[in-house]
């Protein structure tokens, strides 16, 4: 039901986006067409079975479907693709690069302490097990790494590019205040696991730490990266505490280099858009 509702609305912003005589520019013939066609594949696509292979190409849909959502949405408020954090002006320099890798990393570190927190959470809070009674792999049904693959791209277009850039930039362009945001993304968040039972709760940390880095770079490109390298590459047979070592050092120094430590002011006069500008204080 939430694809064909997504492509339903879709198919509506297209083609009242490029009706549109005043606010965003018309869209080409060939994008609106683009835009019908992920809509309908996401559409049909939607009813294969998902113990095929064909699930996979269902997930690719579904991930285009959303990010094109996405974009059509911001477009029809005003916003762009730069706005959204989309590779934004800027990113070809070296503090943009700087900047890329440490908030790509922060965001590894997170999600990688995130899951020791869910792992953990049972231990502490008696009757706190996952809901889903064995592997995430094996209740989403990743039987084989195309599954896997495709599967983490839609969960990082919905989780990154829905949950935190949609949100983040909608309500910024609303005048709506922080609180607003984390409140509303966390909780879909949290909603979005609750198959780890009690331990979904964990899930908020890397949730807050991608929103509160987007909020303050106006970056969403790495944080999308980072979210689908991290889940394609957490089985590895690498010690938890040397890839953490890993991305916090790596965090470290780009941040040292011009990273996320650079004040509001500088990020603004560099061309980098940052969302939490955007809001109107009292």
């Amino acid at each position: 039901m939430s694809i064909t509702v997504a492509a339903g609305w879709l198919i509506w912003l297209v083609f009242t986006t490029s009706q549109r005589q005043d606010g965003a520019r018309k869209l080409s013939p060939a994008v609106r067409w683009a835009g019908h066609a992920v809509a309908i594949a996401a559409v049909l696509l939607n009813r294969a079975d998902p113990t095929s292979n064909w699930w996979g190409l269902r997930n690719l849909a579904a991930a285009a479907l959303f990010a094109a959502l996405t974009l059509a949405l911001m477009r029809w408020c005003g916003g762009s693709r730069e706005q959204l954090g989309i590779f934004p002006p800027g990113v070809s320099t070296a503090r943009g690069r700087a900047q890329a890798v440490s908030v790509g990393a922060t965001v590894g570190l997170a999600a990688l302490i995130t899951i020791t927190v869910v792992n953990a959470l049972p231990t502490f809070l008696p009757g706190a097990g996952s809901a889903y009674g064995g592997s995430q792999a094996g209740f989403l049904g990743w039987k084989n790494f195309w599954l896997q693959a495709a599967n983490v791209v839609v969960t990082g277009v919905v989780e990154d590019v829905v949950m935190v850039g949609a949100i983040v930039s909608l309500l910024a362009m609303a005048r709506r205040p922080a609180w607003e945001m984390y409140a509303l993304s966390l909780t879909i968040e949290v909603g979005m696991h609750l198959y780890f039972g009690v331990p979904a709760i964990g899930i908020s940390l890397v949730a807050a730490v991608s929103l509160a880095l987007y909020r303050h770079t106006g970056r969403l490109t790495p944080i999308v990266i980072a979210h689908i390298a991290y889940d394609l590459c957490n089985d590895l047979p690498v010690p938890d505490w040397a890839l953490g070592l890993l991305l916090a050092a790596t965090a470290s120094i780009a941040a040292l280099v011009t990273g996320v430590t650079t004040p509001r002011a500088r990020a603004a006069s560099d061309h980098l858009p940052v969302i939490a500008d955007m809001e109107v204080r009292p």
